[in-house]
């Protein structure tokens, strides 16, 4: 009997054009759109912003997860959100809550914020989904 593993599926971006000072009121206006307003001048920007990216923290129920945000601006969404593996950056649930205790979203710590940027100049490195 052979046993079948799945392999975790990678999350590509673009390094280069990720941002880490983007607010978090800036990165969620891209989701939260309410008015044609908002919308136009989301709509200005998207071009610029298509390709960019973002890590925050995300805490519900005090579940702790690392998230990443790519801009597609495609014509479907604006946006692809995906939960990330926080393990391979030695990072646990500790550090993760430690950005605040509130269920919400919280932008990553500076140390956090330095882990990331080590891994994403090594070679080898990839980002994973979380099961």
């Amino acid at each position: 009997m052979s046993l079948i593993f799945a392999q975790p599926e990678r999350v590509l971006f673009d390094s280069e054009r990720v941002m880490f000072d983007l607010s978090l009121d800036e990165a969620f206006a891209l989701t939260q759109v309410r008015s044609l307003k908002d919308y136009q001048l989301l709509g200005q920007r998207l071009e610029e912003l298509q390709g960019a990216s973002y890590f925050f923290i995300n805490i519900a129920e005090r579940r702790t997860r690392l998230m990443i945000t790519i801009i597609t601006a495609g014509d479907l969404a604006a946006t692809s959100t995906f939960v990330l593996d926080h393990s391979a950056l030695d990072m646990d649930e500790d550090d993760l809550m430690q950005v605040g205790h509130e269920d919400g979203n919280y932008p990553v710590s500076s140390a956090m914020e330095m882990k990331i940027r080590h891994a994403m100049q090594q070679p080898d490195w990839r980002f994973f989904k979380s099961d």
